[in-house]
């Protein structure tokens, strides 16, 4: 509006004749500073806008930050709850099968304490028994080795064939099987022999000594076909050739049993097995 109202008088001078070329020049400059003036304002003007804008862009970038800081400490905060959350249900569970096991432990103490004091009972009656049919604990190292009694051939034959059975029965093997053989040298004719050599083979069978334990076996089938053994020895044959991978032979072990003594409990168990090996 200022340059407009100048331009306006400069016009309205020099029509007049009232200007002088010194007042036009004057005039010619002064604009020329206002222009320049209104250039510099509107280039402040638009830098100021966009540090305006700027700032904004800043601020909004901040604010979307922070606030996806916060959702994340949030969410950080959360997470740290349901960790300590199972932190205690770990320690809980610690704690619960630490106590189950200390009660484990001491039942289980009192159980090796009750086995001690059996074993403890069971070496009482051990000796009592070797003091009964004169041995004695103890000596070199042969004694030690052979735990049939050396005064055997002086027993009777049931008191030789009850001591080597209670051998058997508490799992002495070996000397249940030196009594069985010293049983057999004496007493070949006894009702009980048959159950000796049957023994002997059952001996042989535990210790997984399979080939030994059918040698065993068929001397009970041969040497004494009409004891109580021979069913027994027929069933424990079989299931030997089996453990050694004879099926075929186990087999036919099975049918003999079967054909010869079909209603034994033994053939009901051979009967069972005969379709699982064909």
């Amino acid at each position: 509006m200022k340059i407009k109202f100048i331009l306006m008088i400069c016009i309205l001078m020099v029509f007049s004749g009232c200007a002088t070329n010194k007042d036009v020049k004057h005039l010619e400059r002064r604009m020329s500073q206002l222009e320049t003036a209104n250039r510099s304002l509107q280039n402040n003007i638009q830098q100021l806008k966009t540090d305006i804008e700027n700032q904004i862009a800043v601020e909004n970038g901040l604010r979307d930050l922070f606030a996806g800081q916060g959702a994340e400490f949030v969410q950080f905060k959360d997470g740290i709850s349901r960790l300590n959350g199972r932190f205690d249900e770990t320690e809980y569970r610690i704690n619960r099968d630490m106590q189950s096991l200390k009660n484990s432990l001491k039942i289980f103490g009192n159980t090796i304490d009750h086995f001690s004091q059996t074993v403890l009972q069971n070496q009482n009656r051990i000796q009592r028994i070797e003091s009964y049919v004169g041995y004695e604990l103890g000596g070199d190292d042969t004694a030690k080795g052979k735990d049939v009694p050396p005064s055997k051939d002086k027993m009777s034959e049931e008191e030789l064939y009850e001591v080597s059975k209670q051998a058997y029965d508490r799992a002495d093997y070996e000397t249940a099987r030196q009594g069985f053989e010293k049983f057999l040298e004496i007493y070949p004719k006894s009702d009980k022999a048959d159950n000796a050599r049957f023994w002997i083979g059952e001996i042989y069978f535990t210790e997984e000594w399979y080939q030994k334990a059918i040698v065993e076996y068929q001397k009970v089938i041969e040497n004494y076909p009409t004891g109580n053994k021979v069913q027994a020895a027929y069933l424990k044959q079989g299931i030997a050739f089996e453990k050694l991978g004879e099926s075929a032979t186990a087999l036919q072990v099975f049918k003999t049993l079967i054909e010869k003594f079909p209603d034994a409990n033994e053939s009901k168990i051979a009967r069972q097995k005969v379709p699982k090996i064909e």
